[in-house]
């Protein structure tokens, strides 16, 4: 629970900054370094579920009998990159689903995190936009006896839209679906998926 606390914080904080960075920006220059996005969102996560030894296990059925449950949430704790032209933003992208509760008096969570390189178009330079991303990935699932966390790769999807709410600030809808993929073994995952739709903000230079 902690984890996923710590990731909301930094979330919180990439708007933080993004709110002050345009009174901490001189002139603008002319190289490609100048013109740059900053983005965080949340909102529900979705059809998040992992395969071990064959079978295909919802976070909820790995937190089945917890107490004190949270909802399934979904976090991109932080988007961020540069414009290499007015539709296209090549950055990176660090986002996660999970889900804590209490087992028998315990902690006990299921957490899936993605950091991946990400390409996002704008077909229109603004509005609609489509993104993919490839790269690490790691799940996390604590039952509250054992805690094991599995190194992975992850390859993403999304769409959405920026709906401009002044000079250079927008606000985003975004829906994204990953699958991420390990080395298995007997007590460690083969795969694992989940979706998140995403309330955010994006500050564009």
């Amino acid at each position: 629970m902690n984890s996923f606390r710590r990731i909301a914080a930094i979330g919180g904080l990439s708007c933080a900054i993004a709110g002050f960075a345009p009174a901490a920006i001189g002139a603008e220059a002319d190289s490609m370094w100048s013109h740059w996005y900053l983005g965080t969102g949340i909102g529900p996560g979705f059809g998040a579920k992992y395969k071990l030894n064959g079978k295909s296990f919802t976070f909820d059925d790995t937190l089945q009998g917890a107490t004190d449950k949270s909802p399934l949430i979904g976090i991109n704790v932080i988007n961020a990159g540069i414009a290499v032209s007015p539709s296209l933003l090549v950055g990176f992208s660090g986002s996660a689903v999970g889900m804590t509760g209490k087992i028998l008096g315990n902690n006990a969570q299921v957490q899936i995190n993605n950091y991946l390189a990400t390409l996002t178009w704008f077909p229109a330079e603004q509005g609609f936009f489509v993104r993919g991303g490839a790269g690490p990935s790691n799940i996390l699932i604590n039952n509250g006896t054992t805690s094991n966390r599995t190194n992975g790769f992850g390859l993403l999807v999304g769409a959405g839209y920026a709906l401009p709410i002044a000079k250079r600030h927008n606000i985003t809808f975004t829906v994204d679906y990953s699958r991420q993929s390990y080395n298995g073994t007997s007590t460690k995952p083969d795969n694992s998926q989940f979706g998140g739709a995403y309330l955010g903000y994006m500050y564009r230079r």
